[in-house]
This record gives structure tokens, C-alpha cells and sequence, in this order.
């Protein structure tokens, strides 16, 4: 899983460094679609930080702040919206961003959870903080 991790950072990274992937000719419109941002990025990464429990080795605990960076990136790039008709427009709208930066502020709490090694925090960020915008944002806009 951590080399799955691993993989989708750097297509992150990758994809916010580089004009001619994450951006049409006029660097203006995403290129991924709201759809392909929740399930090649979002999806895994919060299941890999609501699965979290009993970490013993840093590499489990690496996993799961690799996972929130990703929140982060995914984040990033649902502030813009997506490729997908009307996606731009949605991304413009009070409650997107709100459910958006409440997902960024609990994927930072994550990663401070796991600084601290704290499995309590960690649970806390995950299924207080992380969940309620996922759920919030999912059954306002899952459908549009």
C-alpha cells in the first residue's frame, strides 16, 4: 500500500508541476475531472487514513501522513473544480470551498497526529474533522 501511496504523491506532484498534465494550452482548465480526482486520489488516501489504527513501524505511520499530503494535493486541485462540465462553476460556489478547506485543515491535523505518534489524535482527525466534509460534500454534490 505504501508503494500505492508513493505513487499517487508523485503523480501529484507531477501533476501541479507540469502545465501540459494538469492544465489545458491556455494553463486556465483542469484537465482530471472532479470524478477522477475522488477516485484516484481521495478515495484511497482517506481509506488509508480511516484504517489507521494500531500503527507500530514508521512505516505505517509515514503511509498515513503520505496519505494526508495527498488529501492536500487533491484538495488543491478540487479548489479549481474539474474538467468535467459545470465542475469550474461548482468549485466557485461558498459550500465547495468550505467542504474543501474543511478537508485540507483535517488532512494538516492528520499529519500532526502522526508527528506526534498519537493514534487518539489520529482517530479524532480522521472520523471528527475528515469524515463530516467528505459526507457533507458527497450528498450535496455526488449527484450534480
Amino acid at each position: 500500500m505504501n508503494i500505492k501511496i508513493n505513487i499517487i504523491i508523485g503523480l501529484l506532484i507531477l501533476g501541479l508541476s507540469s502545465s501540459s498534465i494538469s492544465q489545458d494550452e491556455d494553463g486556465s482548465s483542469p484537465l482530471l475531472s472532479v470524478k477522477e480526482i475522488m477516485n484516484g486520489i481521495i478515495t484511497p488516501t482517506t481509506a488509508t487514513i480511516w484504517g489507521a489504527y494500531q500503527l507500530e513501524s514508521d512505516a505505517q505511520w509515514l503511509e498515513v501522513q503520505n496519505a494526508a499530503l495527498s488529501v492536500i494535493g487533491a484538495g488543491g486541485l478540487l479548489a479549481r473544480g474539474g474538467a468535467g462540465e459545470g465542475e469550474e462553476r461548482l468549485a466557485r460556489e461558498i459550500e465547495w470551498q468550505s467542504y474543501n478547506n474543511e478537508m485540507i485543515a483535517a488532512a494538516r491535523a492528520v499529519i500532526a497526529a502522526v508527528e506526534a505518534r498519537n493514534e487518539e489524535a489520529l482517530s479524532e482527525a480522521g472520523n471528527n474533522l475528515l469524515y463530516p466534509p467528505c459526507e457533507s460534500c458527497h450528498q450535496q454534490y455526488q449527484n450534480q
